[in-house]
Formats: C-alpha cells, structure tokens, sequence
C-alpha cells in the first residue's frame, strides 16, 4: 500500500509540472486544445488527491 500511495504522490507532482509547463507555453506556441488537456490532467490530479486523502483519514481512523 505504501508503495500505491508513493507512486500516487510523484504521480500528482508529475502532472502537476506537465500542467504548468502546458498553461506557460500554450500563448507561446499555440497548441491545440491546451485547455482540454488541462482540464484533464486537473481531474486526474483531483481524483489522486482524494484517493490520497480518504486513505489518510482512514488509516487514521483505523488507529484511533
């Protein structure tokens, strides 16, 4: 499990960099649907956070 929650973070950072450069370099170069492709990697971004969060709080819970 901790090895699913390691990957999961540097995934997140790893999109999280690819998103930045891609919203930076989109007015520069003009790439086609930038936006969409932003929105997507958000959503996929949102949906590790939330798995990572509901694992904390229920680890948590599990040792109180």
């Amino acid at each position: 499990m901790q090895k699913v929650k390691k990957i999961a973070k540097y995934t997140t950072n790893i999109l999280a960099i690819i998103n930045a450069l891609l919203i930076g370099l989109t007015p520069i170069w003009g790439i086609p649907y930038a936006d969409k492709v932003s929105d997507t990697i958000i959503v996929i971004m949102a949906v590790i956070g939330t798995y990572l969060l509901g694992d904390k709080a229920a680890t948590k819970k599990k040792g109180n």
